[in-house]
């Protein structure tokens, strides 16, 4: 079971050793105010390979951790079951030392799930597992304004008490001080940009669409690439900084692993646990925003009359409803849809909230994908989506988030997202495919969802 110790550190990592097994100890303390970002910076310049970097929509919560712990990597078809399982054994042998708890400090599993782990693998996403979390040795969680630094460590059996206190210690030290320097903005500039086959993919929506008649399928998500190439290699926090200045409305999230940094800005919320309270959202149908207000105004009523929109945010509210309702004891979702605005884009949007005591990882499975994602209905959707589209999607439009040792947490979806491997990077985007769509308004559409990451690339257009 978890201990929480109010002790000094030595005397914790004391109790950790006297247990004679592995265990993992995490240290929180608050600490004077710094940017996330900045420490996720400093993680890199002190020879940390493994970071990430998250913050919600309102920015309450902004969490960086670098370096790992320990890593939970599965890619059978019981992912989500397997990391569960392991951090679940992990929980048994832990010691928290802490004053008090706050909201994503402590040990915390961090990571994501790839979109579908049926669909091989390409080389694009070589280095990630279809479900991979870790614990970070070491993070920043800013709530509200306040700091707390976490360290987590696992200790064995052979370890001197002195000897791990003074590594931790120090650790804390070169990070906080590093956390203090600014980032340098290098610049970005690109050697070339290309999309990836765009009539192949705008010549496939036809052929899509007589499939889902023939196998009665209502809906189906396609999804295509764009490749950049840099002169220099490109530096992920820098692209966080100006997804943050540029979409603040959304999820700045990061998983830099291997080499290889997958990051974004999401609107959507897949859902969120807080003690016994579930939050998610139904975010399906969109439009571009207006060039005035008049303009943007007029686009609002008419998305909220178009009946195509309608129709698929209709999809993903009856799926999530029926999710929440299985698994919560209290649910409550309006009848009519609201807007959510971006930068970009207005969206369709209808909240979600329910109680109960459902892990979270279990919900995470059972929500993914929503036919916001996938398409409807979800096995056959899913299919024609391995059939037709060349993209492999990777974590796409897949479970982004984090889980503490609490149970509380919250994914996103990991959309208007990009895969950075040194001087390369490869967008993402999709859009929703029925019976009536499109296929040259459709492409808009995804042009208009590269947008978020071109701009925070240094200003590429379409």
């Amino acid at each position: 079971m978890i201990r929480i110790e109010q002790q000094g550190l030595h005397q914790s990592l004391l109790t950790a050793l006297e247990a004679r097994m592995e265990t993992i100890i995490s240290v929180v303390k608050k600490v004077e105010w710094i940017d996330p970002l900045f420490f996720y910076a400093a993680g890199k310049r002190l020879g940390f390979t493994e970071r990430f970097y998250w913050s919600d929509t309102t920015q309450r919560v902004t969490i960086a951790g670098v370096g790992t712990a320990f890593t939970i990597a599965d890619s059978s078809k019981q992912r989500f079951q397997n990391i569960r399982a392991v951090w679940d054994k992990y929980l048994q042998n832990m010691i928290v030392h802490r004053s008090s708890y706050e909201f994503g400090t402590g040990p915390l599993l961090f990571g994501g799930f790839a979109f579908d782990p049926l669909k091989p693998r390409t080389p694009l996403w070589a280095e990630y597992d279809d479900g991979v979390m870790w614990i970070p040795s070491h993070m920043v969680t800013l709530k509200d304004g306040e700091v707390w630094l976490t360290t987590n460590y696992v200790v064995h059996t052979t370890e001197n008490v002195v000897d791990l206190q003074e590594k931790m210690e120090e650790m804390e030290r070169k990070l906080l001080q590093q956390s203090k320097h600014p980032l340098v903005d290098t610049g970005l500039s690109f050697v070339w940009e290309e999309e990836v086959k765009p009539q192949e993919w705008i010549q496939s929506i036809p052929i899509v669409q007589e499939e889902m008649n023939v196998r009665d399928v209502s809906k189906v998500v396609l999804a295509r690439e764009m490749r950049l190439r840099a002169k220099n290699h490109i530096d992920s926090a820098a692209v966080l900084q100006a997804l943050r200045i540029g979409q603040p409305d959304c999820y700045i999230f990061a998983l830099d692993y291997k080499g290889s940094c997958f990051l974004g800005a999401t609107p959507e919320r897949l859902i969120r646990k807080e003690a016994d309270v579930f939050t998610s959202m139904c975010l399906a149908g969109s439009i571009g925003r207006g060039r005035t207000e008049q303009e943007d105004h007029a686009n609002e009523e008419a998305l909220l009359q178009d009946e195509k929109n309608r129709t698929e945010h209709a999809y993903v509210v009856d799926m999530i409803r029926g999710v929440m309702n299985a698994l919560c004891d209290e649910v409550q979702i309006p009848y009519e849809p609201g807007l959510m605005k971006t930068k970009h884009l207005i969206h369709l949007h209808t909240p979600v909230q329910g109680k109960g005591d459902t892990h979270l990882l279990e919900m995470v499975e059972r929500l993914h994908p929503t036919p916001a994602l996938g398409g409807t209905p979800r096995d056959e959707a899913l299919a024609l989506i391995r059939e037709h589209e060349e993209l492999d999607r990777g974590f796409y439009g897949a479970p982004i988030g984090w889980l503490d040792y609490e149970g509380n947490g919250e994914f996103a979806v990991g959309l208007r997202s990009g895969l950075i491997k040194g001087a390369d990077v490869s967008l993402f985007a999709g859009c929703g495919i029925v019976s009536e769509s499109d296929p040259s308004l459709e492409y808009e559409e995804t042009k208009m969802k590269f947008k978020p990451m071109l701009t925070a690339l240094g200003g590429y257009k379409l």
